[in-house]
């Protein structure tokens, strides 16, 4: 008896976690792409501008919230009426990771955090998260371009 009140409980969770995505969109788009940069000092950071451009504006009761990409998770800007960009910072690492024979040399490393992703999508992937009134949609974005990485200079230009 336990362990079918068990297996209903895990069935019960495992379905209220999953996501649908939808196949069509209230809205059109124009054209989806990322561009990784990095800085160019060596507490800068780095990262990647995902852009979404519409190609009219958003319907009525109609926003779009978030990014899933490349197993992180953003909220969407919007810069005009038919532009959204998502920015995914990277930050830099606070110190090197010590590694050594010597395992108490090793002491004060962090562990890595485990990100688990919600979705599973290839690199050139992305679910967009919008909300029609209170519903909130997912649908999957597919064969998205990569623009050149942008390097931003180390010092400014002097005139």
């Amino acid at each position: 008896m336990k362990l079918a009140f068990s297996f209903i409980i895990i069935v019960i969770l495992s379905c209220s976690s999953h996501k649908e995505t939808y196949q069509t969109l209230p809205f059109e788009v124009e054209s989806t792409y990322f561009q990784k940069w990095i800085g160019g000092q060596e507490q800068t950071g780095s990262g990647t501008n995902f852009h979404l451009k519409l190609k009219k504006p958003l319907p009525e009761n109609t926003t779009i919230k978030k990014i899933f990409f490349q197993n992180k998770e953003s909220e969407v800007t919007q810069e005009n009426e038919t532009t959204f960009i998502a920015l995914f910072y990277t930050k830099p690492q606070d110190k090197a990771l010590i590694l050594d024979e010597d395992s108490t040399k090793e002491y004060g490393n962090k562990a890595p955090e485990i990100i688990r992703p919600e979705f599973k999508l290839q690199n050139n992937e992305a679910i967009l998260e919008f909300h029609i009134g209170n519903k909130v949609q997912y649908y999957k974005l597919v064969d998205i371009k990569e623009k050149e990485l942008i390097a931003y200079p180390a010092t400014r230009p002097r005139n």
